[in-house]
């Protein structure tokens, strides 16, 4: 039986917000936590990322970038970010399209389920490398317009049509059992 929490993380500045809730150990590391965001929202983690907490930074490597100090994410437990009182923080990914993302603790509770777990969610996210908010509003208009002229050529680079409903679910359990899986070879 492990101690887990229900989360709830959106993707902001789009309309409708992509959204999925899951359920992580609460040993879990902000590493651990990125990889199941990853995973819940079909990233493919080929970008820089971090977690904004309080007045730090947690992200793949302890740095000190134009004078902001940067935490190791993998040093961090989420125990101790519940423990210091924080239930809701921002998660970035790919700083150049720039995708933030609200991260809201909701509950803990027992759980023998194998961790992390995926739960529910809305929306289709954006492709990797759209080009942030105004590159995806192009690519929805574009890809949803066959006489829109780049509509072909962006159909053709995404591999098909785009469905916002369509989130993945399967794909996204599949990820989030892999990462369960792994966790539980480590242990």
């Amino acid at each position: 039986m492990a101690i887990a929490t229900l989360m709830r993380v959106t993707l902001l500045d789009l309309d409708p917000a992509p959204w999925r809730e899951f359920e992580v150990s609460l040993s879990i590391t902000l590493k651990g936590l990125h990889d199941a965001i990853q995973a819940a929202f079909l990233w493919q983690d080929s970008h820089l990322w971090q977690f904004e907490i309080g007045d730090r930074c947690y992200g793949p490597e302890a740095d000190n970038f134009l004078g902001m100090r940067t935490y190791k994410a993998g040093n961090m437990k989420l125990a101790q970010v519940r423990q210091a009182g924080f239930t809701d923080f921002l998660y970035t990914y790919d700083m150049g399209d720039n995708w933030e993302h609200q991260v809201q603790l909701l509950e803990t509770r027992d759980s023998d389920a194998s961790l992390p777990r995926f739960l529910a969610g809305k929306w289709r996210c954006p492709p990797e490398d759209i080009g942030g908010f105004p590159g995806f509003e192009m690519f929805l208009e574009a890809i949803g317009d066959p006489s829109h002229p780049e509509h072909a050529e962006l159909l053709d680079w995404h591999g098909g049509p785009f469905e916002r409903a369509d989130i993945g679910a399967p794909e996204i359990a599949a990820r989030m059992a892999g990462l369960a899986k792994a966790r539980g070879r480590r242990r």
